[in-house]
């Protein structure tokens, strides 16, 4: 398997050293100069890599995942709000169901209070009628047979006096 090698490793590699070998400052010299080159070779690549339609579409499917994740947790927040404005509805129309209740046990207390004292007023009219009725029967009919009296009265002082007339031609 093949290792990659970082510039840093290049640079600090470190080599036994023997009688006769190769000069250590050029070995040194030279490694440095690799690891650059290598660690220039590294950043190329990577400038490379991002041209890619390959890169390319990575990337642009992380930041659509970032703008999605956005948007989720706004609507998250958003629904959070939604269900808070819900409950404090749902409490206010809780409250306004009582408030309703309350007025209608109200207005059926003052109606039936109402209904009760109309029907004491109409209960002291009737008395009343009933008094004055009575008073004006009694006046009435007092009156009525006293008109009854008189006309009966004339007819039979007209009767009479035709009976007595009449008798006294027979006679």
């Amino acid at each position: 398997m093949k290792k990659h090698f970082t510039p840093a490793e290049i640079r600090n590699k470190e080599f036994s050293k023997k009688l006769w070998g190769y000069n250590p400052e050029e070995v040194e010299s030279f490694l440095i100069e690799v690891a650059s080159s290598y660690g220039e070779l590294l950043k190329e690549i990577e400038r490379l890599r991002v041209k890619t339609p390959e890169y390319k579409a990575k990337e642009i499917i992380e930041k659509t995942k970032r703008e999605i994740e956005k948007i989720i947790e706004k609507k998250k927040e958003e629904i959070k709000q939604i269900e808070k404005r819900k409950e404090e509805v749902e409490f206010e129309i809780e409250k306004l169901r009582l408030a309703q209740k309350s007025i209608y046990d109200k207005l059926k207390v003052a109606i039936i209070e109402m209904t009760r004292i109309l029907e004491e007023l109409r209960r002291d009219a009737l008395g009343k009628e009933e008094r004055r009725g009575s008073g004006n029967r009694g006046e009435s009919s007092t009156q009525v047979f006293k008109e009854q009296d008189r006309e009966g009265g004339r007819g039979e002082t007209e009767g009479e006096s035709d009976g007595s007339a009449g008798g006294g031609e027979s006679q």
